[in-house]
């Protein structure tokens, strides 16, 4: 009876001791690569659905913005956006540098946001088939990034690609 007495407390005290200490994992391993693998393996799959007609014509992007906040975004974002455009380019697209022009909402700290109503203007004035836009939604463990290729004029969605970024250290300063 003793015995079984002693091993019963030593299991609730090693019970309580777990739960004290528990702890969040750490975040995974720093991978640098990450954000431009996941990046172009969107692009890819973004084109590769895009009707022949449209793989080549002219594209423009829209700063990917925190899902929460669409007037926001982060350095995360704006270098998804880029990567993505400088895949799209890399595959034989004309994507034109919204950063040059004044005629976008360009604000600072976020990058180029396309209001809806100038969409079209805008597409018009570069003579651009595509827009790309996209969302980004941070999480514990992973961002969810969520692009899109429109049709400018319709507002038709031509192309969509959803793809987890695995939240590491470098993904974690980006979303700043």
């Amino acid at each position: 009876m003793r015995h079984s007495l002693s091993i019963l407390m030593f299991s609730g005290a090693l019970a309580l001791s777990a739960c004290a200490t528990e702890t969040l994992p750490p975040l995974p391993k720093a991978d640098p690569a990450v954000i431009i693998n996941k990046a172009y393996e969107t692009a890819d799959t973004l084109i590769d659905q895009l009707p022949p007609d449209l793989r080549a014509g002219p594209v423009l992007f829209a700063t990917f913005v925190d899902v929460d906040a669409l007037d926001r975004s982060t350095t995360l974002g704006r270098t998804l956006t880029e990567q993505v455009a400088n895949r799209f380019v890399q595959r034989g697209f004309v994507v034109t540098e919204l950063k040059l022009r004044t005629a976008v909402f360009v604000k600072r700290d976020t990058g180029e946001l396309m209001l809806a109503r100038e969409v079209d203007q805008i597409a018009r004035e570069h003579d651009a088939r595509l827009v790309v836009v996209g969302t980004y939604a941070p999480a514990k463990e992973a961002v969810y990034l969520s692009v899109k290729a429109i049709n400018p004029g319709t507002g038709q969605v031509l192309a969509a690609q959803d793809t987890i970024v695995p939240m590491d250290s470098n993904v974690k300063s980006l979303l700043r």
